[in-house]
């Protein structure tokens, strides 16, 4: 407010006092509030830069010249106080671009004799740029390149605050110190460093350098940290840690680097320690306004939270909370994952209320879908706890739509949330609902090995509780005591008289697994696994290989005739299923649209070749069917087998024959016209096709895990718009169209599976069940 107002309001206030008392007092606080000194001590008068890309101009110009400056200002404006330096403009996340007020660049001219240098600083806010004047540098006077850019850099910056009076503290700078400019040769040799090159290459070149700098220095300890052992880490530390000759912004960053190697090795207690270090670095050099303090500070905090001790965390990441706060830097990366483990910290302190709403906060701003998808389950528990049972329900809701997208059902988080979601349907008076869902858990082990899991026992054990509330007594004992005989005797809760369900607890960040897209779940890999690799396919006899018999298989028809049948009675499972493989059942019909492909149908049976593909075949005359057999196992087939079985086989005219590697590249196996037996048949086209693949005794049995699970990527890949069911030995997998991930969804009978005799008996099981919760992200009662 300028003199002439503050006078213009003073009269104005004598004309109004006696008239109106409240708007005299109100004009009053206004021109006190406005006659405040402006403090230089606030966040507002910090300048937050950033730099940007040289631009080289004209012909003869040196990249490597370009590159090595960019660096080396880097480096040094890492040094700088009374500002904030965020890092190079493009390597920047969005957050931090966005917080960069100003970029620092320039142009660069190569004339005959020397270098020419413009200055620029761009405004990010409002894209103006001020351009400061050229420097010209003699190519011989190449070693002070780095000192003039940078003054002609900073002495833009400076002017341009003085210039236009704002309101700014100015930055304290780090200059190359006048012993530590290069000769021209040097300058040339320091230019010839490739941080990408080879670590030969690399060392090769650390050896034949005879100039020492602080940033030659920091070259040096960045190519010996790469090697991340133990052994490595303490001996660089040695040399480092008490060096005045080694400046401090390279000690904390050699400090840094080695508690981050000990916090990934769950060595908290050294994380702890090295983070110190660091952290004492950046308070001795007056660097405590920065984002690099609040990481380190941050780290301490992730440490001690891991490491058990959350009283004594909860001041380092409430204070890495408010330092990311002023900066402005809260949606940053490292301000998120900071927010992230001081809301689950506040909750496992009993400050719930606190916790809720620091992790409300964060919703929906995390990078990854596996990061959002513990994020809702974290919350959903909190939110569990503080009795907001519907809101509990609704987030774990749309986390099931997360998961499904990510083709991730039977993963440990997807399971242990549906333990969660059980619980809150029953407090909200869906007991039906709760014990559907806690079954579905009991159920799905005939499917995998489940029983391992604490889920699972925690599923008994809240079954126990809820037949207890329903006055089923038997029952109730029936699951406790499943509950105690898997439980390991120091674990094992009594039961309450009370409704007390097992929830679990909050997961913190980097003690969860993030899967790969391809990859399966441990329960599903370790289900894929206890099959593969049970024999070896060269040292059998080859009625070994092809044996087989009738109906053996039967399930397959059972399953896929259930699907394609309209007026077959189906579970809401199956209904699901139906609707991902085949949408409109009417073009479907008899097996219509659907290519079959069986790897390993025991083609040279001597009696029954090919027998349960010939089965598929005559149940579903309109579905293409293709044996795809091992060449030498085809060869055979056609010498040994006797020709009117063969002509029986010929016989159908949706049958295929594929000579090829059942776990070869799929795109070279399939459509290589050579590998087709019968010439006079065309190649099935998939191209909007569901495919359906068999795996009975084959490849399922006689190939390793290591080839399988390249198997699944392939297929995934190659048949990524197609909706593809597999039966791989005894288990039932889904592959969505336009995913490729393949899902384990179920199981059939051990019927057909004993490779040993022959049986048809299902000992007692269903044809086949279908797991509720892996095939819809719908909760099902």
């Amino acid at each position: 407010m300028s003199r002439f107002q503050k006078n213009t309001l003073l009269i104005f206030t004598l004309l109004t006092a006696i008239a109106y008392a409240p708007l005299y007092y109100s004009i009053k606080n206004v021109i006190k509030k406005e006659s405040l000194p402006i403090t230089l001590e606030t966040p507002e008068t910090v300048v937050f830069f950033s730099l940007g890309e040289f631009e080289p101009n004209g012909d003869g110009a040196d990249p490597r010249t370009i590159r090595i400056l960019n660096e080396m200002l880097d480096f040094q404006f890492q040094q700088t106080t009374d500002a904030v330096y965020l890092g190079k403009h493009s390597e920047l996340n969005l957050p931090k671009q966005n917080r960069s007020e100003i970029i620092l660049s320039g142009t660069f001219d190569w004339e005959e004799k020397g270098i020419i240098f413009a200055p620029k600083l761009r405004y990010v806010e409002s894209k103006s740029i001020i351009e400061g004047k050229s420097i010209f540098v003699r190519y011989e006077e190449r070693g002070s390149l780095v000192l003039k850019i940078q003054s002609s850099l900073t002495h833009l910056l400076d002017e341009t605050i003085r210039l236009k009076r704002l309101i700014k503290r100015n930055p304290k700078w780090t200059y190359v110190f006048e012993e530590q400019i290069l000769s021209e040769s040097e300058f040339v040799k320091l230019s010839e460093y490739e941080a990408n090159g080879s670590s030969e290459n690399r060392k090769n070149y650390f050896q034949s350098i005879d100039f020492k700098i602080d940033f030659s220095e920091w070259l040096r300890y960045q190519f010996r940290l790469e090697k991340q052992s133990e052994e490595n880490l303490k001996e660089i530390w040695k040399e480092v840690g008490a060096n005045p000759k080694i400046t401090p912004f390279i000690r904390f960053q050699i400090a840094k680097n080695i508690s981050k190697f000990y916090f990934e090795k769950s060595e908290y207690s050294k994380s702890v320690e090295y983070a110190n270090a660091a952290r004492r670095e950046k308070e001795s050099s007056k660097q405590v306004f920065h984002s690099d303090y609040a990481d380190t500070i941050s780290l301490i905090g992730k440490s001690l939270v891991l490491d058990g001790k959350k009283e004594e965390a909860i001041f380092y990441l409430t204070s890495a909370k408010k330092i990311y706060e002023i900066l402005g830097l809260l949606e940053d990366s490292m301000g998120l994952e900071n927010s992230y483990f001081y809301g689950l910290t506040l909750s496992d302190v009993s400050q719930i209320e606190l916790s809720a709403y620091e992790l409300s906060n964060i919703q929906g701003k995390l990078n990854g879908v596996y990061e959002n998808i513990y994020l809702d389950y974290n919350l959903a528990l909190i939110l569990y706890r503080l009795g907001r049972y519907e809101a509990t329900i609704s987030l774990l809701q749309e986390q099931r739509k997360k998961i499904f997208e990510s083709s991730i059902p039977n993963f440990d988080i997807s399971l242990q949330s549906l333990l969660l979601y059980g619980a809150a349907e029953y407090q909200i008076g869906n007991w039906s609902i709760a014990k559907s869902i806690w079954e579905s858990i009991i159920n799905s082990k005939t499917t995998y090995a489940i029983e391992e899991k604490l889920y699972y026992r925690n599923a008994l054990f809240n079954l126990s509780i809820l037949s207890s509330q329903r006055n089923n007594a038997e029952q109730s004992e029936s699951y406790y005591k499943q509950y105690v005989k898997l439980t390991p005797y120091g674990q094992i809760l009594t039961l309450p008289s009370n409704v007390n369900f097992e929830i679990g607890n909050p997961i913190y960040p980097y003690t969860w697994y993030i899967p790969n897209h391809h990859l399966f779940s441990d329960l599903e890999e370790k289900t894929i696994r206890s099959y593969t690799g049970r024999y070896l396919f060269q040292t059998q006899d080859e009625e070994i290989r092809a044996r087989t018999y009738e109906n053996r298989l039967e399930d397959t028809n059972l399953i896929l005739d259930d699907l394609l049948n309209p007026n077959a009675y189906l579970s809401k499972s199956m209904h699901i299923l139906r609707k991902s493989l085949f949408g409109d059942l009417k073009v479907y019909d008899r097996g219509n649209q659907v290519v079959f492909l069986d790897i390993g149908p025991a083609l040279n049976h001597p009696e029954y070749p090919g027998v349960t593909s010939q089965a598929v075949a005559k149940h579903f005359p309109k579905m293409e069917v293709v044996l795809w057999e091992l060449p030498g196992e085809v060869d055979l087939f056609l010498k040994k087998v006797k020709p009117e079985l063969k002509e029986k086989l010929y016989g159908f005219s949706n049958i295929r024959i594929l000579s090829a590697d059942g776990v070869g590249d799929f795109q070279t196996e399939y459509n290589d016209p050579n590998h087709w037996i019968l010439r006079n048949r065309p190649i099935p086209n998939l191209k909007n096709k569901t495919i359906v693949i068999r795996a009975a005794n084959s490849i399922d049995i006689y190939e390793p895990f290591t080839k399988i699970l390249p198997h699944f990527v392939n297929l995934g890949k190659e048949l990524k718009e197609n909706p593809v069911l597999y039966f791989f030995n005894r288990s039932i997998l889904l592959k969505p169209k336009g995913k490729e991930k393949f899902i384990l969804i179920g199981n059939q009978s051990i019927r057909g599976f004993h490779h040993n005799f022959q049986s048809l008996d299902r000992n007692g099981e269903p044809p086949y069940s279908i797991l509720p919760f892996s095939i819809s992200e719908e909760v099902m009662p």
